[in-house]
């Protein structure tokens, strides 16, 4: 038996909710919504009960613009914030003092706290258009069109999908969940515009 299951398994959680947090998803629920999960499922990752199969790694990296060694990663001298302790890699975003990301472009973390956000509100609208997309190619390519329409001016984005009838016709819970999601996406807006 692995002794260091339960070790890992408790890195891991800790990650996962220290990733989850600056990325936008302030609450369990809304991540295990994202992810299309049980928020009771979810909880249990978080708690260090139990690890997601593959495919769920996938998604929650996908979604917190991640690798799977930056949740796996159980060296002592890897800590959350930065990504920065360890110089033998550059995470995909890591901000440097320089305001450089860790891709090399320029960018603030308010820009890549917006551009995170604007490609969940993209993914969420593309949602709405379940009938319109048959494959994942469509589904792919209705989320990069929306978001290059949201990331280009989220103001205007929310504005009009505020009006969208798909809107009002959600449930209570969903709609609050998507206004939240547009809530934070306008204010890490108003962050990368006033840097």
């Amino acid at each position: 038996m692995d002794t260091q299951a339960p070790q890992i398994r408790a890195i891991f959680a800790k990650r996962l909710k220290a990733l989850r947090i600056p990325r936008g998803f302030s609450t369990a629920r809304s991540f295990a919504n994202a992810l299309d999960i049980d928020e009771n499922r979810y909880t249990r990752y978080e708690r260090a009960e139990v690890e997601p199969d593959l495919s769920l790694l996938v998604k929650m990296c996908s979604l917190l613009s991640v690798t799977p060694n930056d949740l796996l990663d159980t060296s002592a001298s890897r800590a959350i914030p930065g990504f920065a302790e360890n110089p033998s890699r550059t995470p995909i975003l890591e901000i440097s003092s320089n305001g450089r990301a860790g891709n090399g472009h320029d960018m603030n973390s308010s820009a890549v706290l917006k551009s995170a956000l604007a490609w969940r509100m993209a993914e969420e609208v593309a949602k709405l258009d379940r009938q319109l997309l048959q494959s994942p190619i469509d589904k792919m390519s209705r989320v990069s069109k929306l978001f290059a329409e949201i990331d280009a001016d989220p103001f205007l984005y929310v504005a009009n999908i505020a009006r969208d009838p798909r809107i009002a016709a959600m449930d209570t819970m969903a709609a609050a969940q998507f206004a939240e999601l547009a809530e934070a996406l306008i204010a890490s807006a108003k962050g990368a515009v006033l840097r």
